[in-house]
């Protein structure tokens, strides 16, 4: 029989240790981020990712210009804050604009009007097309054609 089953965190440690090296990285990233969200506004959490942080510098990115400004003004704060609750050395904050990734984009669907006049044009051009399906085609859109938007 196989062995037992083992968790993921486990297999990752096990895997390699750049790994291991990633894994830290991050919760050392998100100890960041969880130290700069208790002196910022609780609105602040869903639009503030840290992103990196190397030679002293912080890299953080943001949903929106909003923010960024927001942050920019607080630069010095944030650095003192994280000078004291994690003795980390700031010498500068990086803030870039990284809007989220809302998903695939769809547009909105939106009812198409035809007047009168402009059904009547095209049955009429459907009448004098050689290509049947063009012709079916804006004799089907004719008739879909709604005459007037509702109010």
């Amino acid at each position: 029989m196989g062995s037992a089953p083992q968790s993921i965190q486990s297999l990752l440690h096990i895997a390699a240790p750049d790994v291991a090296d990633i894994l830290g990285r991050a919760r050392f990233l998100a100890r960041i981020r969880a130290a700069l969200l208790e002196i910022l506004p609780e609105a602040a959490a869903p639009h503030i990712q840290v992103a990196a942080y190397e030679s002293h510098h912080l890299r953080l990115h943001v949903a929106s210009a909003a923010w960024a400004t927001r942050l920019r003004y607080m630069e010095q704060q944030l650095a003192r804050a994280l000078a004291q609750r994690m003795q980390l050395q700031v010498n500068g904050i990086r803030i870039k604009v990284r809007p989220v990734n809302l998903g695939p984009f769809r547009p909105v669907q939106r009812a198409r009007y035809l007047s009168t006049d402009t059904q009547k044009h095209l049955k009429q051009t459907a009448a004098y097309i050689d290509d049947a399906a063009l012709a079916e085609a804006l004799r089907r859109l004719a008739a879909a054609g709604r005459s007037e938007p509702p109010d």
